[in-house]
């Protein structure tokens, strides 16, 4: 993927004992083991944690990321070794500085471990655990894992008095967005006391009776204005949806509309392909449409003039229609690897109307009995589904054509830049927060279609930002000074493959209809998704 990694110089500061917040760079690597310019003479000693950075730099702007977390297991004079344990999908040779926890240094005027040893911290620990001071007994539990890296116990307890204290936080923070929901209510502004009462129960489920108390009164005073909103922010809410109809005391959702953490029902088996005379799900489809549409569980025209299509759910295709377009990028704007700008023919096809989500994906990996990959905590359901490899998304079409008896593939590189064509897909304006989801605005992904005004002049959605997505193409980049004129599929062979769109890290650059990039294969990212295509035979 477009990005160069940069060093941050530090000045080194020698002191007896690490600070609060010491940063260290890392001056070698090998395997999973870390050198940094930090040693004995700094304060550091074996056993001290903290978090390891990489630092990208691309033309919208410089980012960093969280890449693992390490353990010093060797300190020299003024260097020291460090194990890494790295996230998923990320490569420990990125790793550029290190920070050493705040939680995890040793306490002024005390070295990392003491001569009263693990056992003493344990037991101290559990008289501050006992005594409701959380902190307290999370210095002792680390204490004492600083000085016995292997004790399980002490582990689990550190373990423990975290998840106590992120709880704590959890509920402060509820008990705030209950006090703004009520000051709004009283002002008679109904909107803003039921989303702060939704981002209370989003953030702390188990104060849902508060919730229901304020949701019952909001139903009985305002159940007009309250039914609005549930409609209006159905994409924002779908997360929780089922737990707020639930507290309302309303009938389940459809399976459609299902929490994330539901199973999905299952689909019928693939029909045999209709006669020709077979009728169409919707009057007015074109006779080179029927054969897909008579497939689907509906069919209509969306607000672009662009017909779409429904499998197996939940799944919603649009149609490009076939004709020449301008690829790549006018000169002076753009990488090498994007011109020239040229034209080609492209048949008719179909393309995912969002990206694939995890509510999608799931399904597939409850029938096929596959791991379910990571969400980092930012929730599934309509999230684009991330950590998935090329193969894992050539799986998901293998697993959808079977089901549905059409051959679901990733698009060519072409197929996506004709969908997403113009500068951006929304036109030529710069984009903002109003239209996409990048430049780190939430640091996460977004649920699909969160941005209808960024629809493409088809009416696909997320094409610029929130998560890059695989196409089927091998990257070479110069691929534009030989492309066929028709329906172009890539080079036969490569190392990487051809990756769009940008994600919620990368700046405006990057999220240009005509922008290139690529990844191994093999890499599964937190930035990295895909969407389906599917041909018009």
């Amino acid at each position: 993927m477009k990005k160069t990694t940069v060093m941050i110089s530090l000045a080194l500061l020698s002191a007896i004992f690490l600070g609060a917040e010491t940063i260290a760079n890392v001056t070698g690597q090998k395997g999973l083991v870390l050198t940094i310019d930090r040693g004995a003479a700094d304060g550091v000693e074996t056993g001290m944690k903290g978090i390891v950075k990489a630092v990208y730099k691309e033309p919208g702007g410089e980012y960093t990321i969280n890449i693992g977390i390490f353990t010093v297991r060797r300190v020299a004079e003024r260097t020291a070794e460090a194990t890494i344990e790295i996230g998923r999908g990320l490569n420990p040779a990125d790793a550029r500085y290190v920070v050493f926890e705040k939680e995890l240094l040793p306490l002024p005027g005390q070295p990392a471990t003491d001569d009263r040893g693990a056992d003493w911290h344990l037991e101290q620990g559990d008289k501050a655990a006992e005594a409701g001071d959380a902190k307290t007994a999370l210095e002792h539990y680390q204490q004492a894992l600083a000085g016995d890296p292997g004790n399980l116990v002490a582990q689990e307890k550190c373990n423990e008095m975290k998840k106590a204290i992120t709880a704590a936080e959890r509920g402060a923070k509820f008990r705030d967005y209950l006090k703004k929901a009520d000051a709004n209510y009283e002002k008679g502004d109904i909107r803003f006391a039921f989303l702060y009462i939704a981002q209370a129960l989003r953030l702390f489920p188990e104060g849902r009776d508060q919730v229901r108390e304020r949701l019952a009164v909001m139903q009985r005073e305002y159940s007009q204005e309250l039914a609005a909103l549930l409609e209006e922010k159905a994409v924002e809410l779908k997360d929780i949806r089922a737990q707020i109809d639930s507290l309302l005391e309303k009938e389940a959702p459809s399976a459609a509309e299902a929490p994330p953490e539901a199973e999905p029902e299952p689909q019928p088996e693939p029909q045999p392909e209709p006669e020709a005379s077979a009728e169409p799900r919707a009057s007015g489809v074109p006779q080179r449409l029927q054969k897909i549409v008579a497939k689907a569980e509906k069919a209509a025209r969306n607000e672009k003039g662009s017909w779409e299509a429904v499998f197996a759910g939940n799944i919603t295709m649009v149609y490009i229609p076939e004709g020449e377009i301008t690829i790549g990028s006018p000169p002076r704007e753009g990488d090498a690897d994007e011109h020239p700008a040229h034209k080609v023919f492209l048949d008719g096809y179909w393309i995912g109307k969002t990206e694939v989500t995890f509510e999608q994906y799931d399904r597939f990996c409850a029938e096929t009995r596959r791991e379910k990959p990571s969400d980092e905590n930012w929730g599934r359901g309509t999230r684009p589904v991330i950590y998935v490899s090329w193969q894992d998304a050539v799986d998901f079409c293998a697993w959808l054509q079977g089901r549905t008896g059409l051959l679901f593939r990733l698009p060519s590189e072409a197929e996506w830049e004709k969908a997403a064509r113009d500068r951006y897909p929304w036109g030529s304006r710069l984009p903002d927060s109003s239209l996409a989801n990048f430049n780190k605005d939430h640091m996460m992904t977004r649920p699909v279609g969160a941005y209808p005004p960024g629809a493409s002049p088809f009416g696909v959605l997320d094409l610029a930002g929130n998560v890059w997505e695989w196409t089927a193409d091998w990257y070479d980049p110069g691929f534009y000074q030989v492309s066929p004129r028709e329906n172009p599929r890539g080079p036969e062979t490569g190392s990487e493959r051809v990756v769009r769109g940008g994600s919620w890290a990368n700046g405006a650059s990057l999220v240009r209809s005509a922008n290139r990039s690529s990844e191994k294969p093999e890499s599964r990212l937190n930035i990295l998704g895909f969407r389906l295509a599917l041909g018009n035979d």
